[in-house]
């Protein structure tokens, strides 16, 4: 498998991220701002682990260390600190909590 599982559940994964940025969300809100360039948040990482928005974050899914190791880019977070318009979840066997 080369792409994430679909988002939802109440577990949190056993993810890390790899990503060099600070899973800070980007752009300003405003409306104004072209949108980034590359994979968007819950999508596969780019190539050298890119991501328009986010961070590259690397995971394992419901198989554990014994199953592929899966990366998406996401936006870590604990309760409160995402941007309007998204909320903080937790994927179940993914990435963990992280905006959407």
């Amino acid at each position: 498998m080369t792409s994430p599982p679909p988002g939802g559940g109440s577990a949190a994964g056993s993810g890390t991220d790899t990503g060099s940025g600070t899973g800070s969300d980007t752009g300003s809100g405003s409306g104004s701002a072209p949108a980034p360039a590359g994979p968007k948040l819950g999508e596969p990482c780019g190539r050298d682990d890119t991501c328009g928005e986010g961070a590259c974050v690397s995971y394992r899914g419901i198989a554990g260390a014994r199953g592929p190791e899966f990366k998406s880019c996401e936006i870590r977070c604990d309760q409160g600190n995402c941007r309007e318009g998204r909320k903080c979840i937790t994927i179940a066997d993914g990435p963990g909590q992280v905006c959407r």
